[in-house]
C-alpha cells in the first residue's frame, strides 16, 4: 500500500474535489505521514503525501504512528529529536484528517 500512496502526484487545480487514492471517496485532501525507525547508529525516514479521506487518513496515521512508537526510539538522537518530531507532525496530520466531512461516494 505504501507505494501505491507515495508516488501518486496529480494536477489538479483549486477548487477541483479531491478523492481519496485509497477508496475513492471524497472529500479528501493531501496528507503528509511519517515513520521513523530508529537504530543504533542509522535512522531511516519514511514520509508518503497520500490524498486520503477522513476515514482512510486516520487509519493511515494511526498506522504509521503506532510503527513509529514501537521502531523509532532507538538510538540517542532517534529518542531525543527525531521520534517526537515524527510523532508531533502526526498529529498534526491526524487533525487534518479528522477535520474533514464524512466520506461519501465520489459523483465524478
Amino acid at each position: 500500500m505504501e507505494q501505491q500512496l507515495t508516488h501518486r502526484h496529480d494536477g489538479l487545480t483549486f477548487g477541483e474535489t479531491h478523492t481519496c487514492e485509497s477508496c475513492g471517496r471524497a472529500p479528501a485532501r493531501r496528507l503528509v505521514i511519517r515513520r521513523h525507525v530508529g537504530m543504533i547508529y542509522l535512522q531511516r525516514f519514511v514520509r508518503i503525501e497520500p490524498i486520503l479521506c477522513r476515514e482512510c487518513g486516520t487509519r493511515t496515521v494511526l498506522r504509521y504512528t503506532a510503527r513509529t512508537l514501537v521502531q523509532g526510539w532507538w538510538g540517542i538522537v532517534s529518542l531525543l529529536v527525531a521520534n517526537p518530531f515524527t510523532i508531533v507532525m502526526n498529529v498534526a496530520a491526524l487533525v487534518k484528517a479528522r477535520r474533514l466531512p464524512p466520506p461519501q461516494l465520489s459523483s465524478t
